[in-house]
């Protein structure tokens, strides 16, 4: 199963955004927002929208290294973010997510209690410089009923 192409199906928004998906490992991910003026704001960086939007789609690659055999039987949802840019710097931007903690703990957590919330730091850069650093705080339920 290649979740980097599962995750884009899941969440359409994606492509829109021009998103893609470089790798999902075991509480790790890599996204890439190409450079092009759609994406663009006014002092032709990333927007901050897209910047976010990259950021989420990295952190959800993460959920998706815990959870992706439970789906669709899993409720999964963002709860919270924390965005710090840093600074501007144009070209592609490059969100490197993590779990804050053990995946196998968040796992059993949820397998165990049927809840998890965990944390998922993203750091946002362009050709090394970190531009950007974001908390992700998701919640996964078992569905009620």
């Amino acid at each position: 199963m290649d979740l980097t192409q599962i995750l884009p199906s899941i969440v359409p928004f994606i492509g829109t955004v021009g998103i893609r998906i470089d790798h999902i490992g075991p509480g790790v991910a890599t996204a890439t927002l190409p450079s092009r003026p759609e994406v663009h704001n006014h002092m032709g960086t990333a927007h901050a929208g897209a910047v976010y939007t990259l950021g989420e789609s990295a952190s959800g690659g993460v959920v998706l290294s815990l959870f992706a055999d439970l789906l669709p039987g899993i409720f999964i949802a963002l709860k919270s973010a924390d965005v710090r840019h840093t600074k501007a710097a144009a070209g592609d931007v490059v969100a490197t997510a993590t779990l804050e903690g053990d995946p196998a703990a968040v796992r059993s957590a949820y397998d165990a209690t049927g809840k998890a919330d965990f944390d998922v730091r993203v750091r946002l850069d362009v050709e090394g410089v970190e531009t950007a650093q974001v908390a992700y705080t998701w919640s996964a339920r078992r569905p009620r009923g």
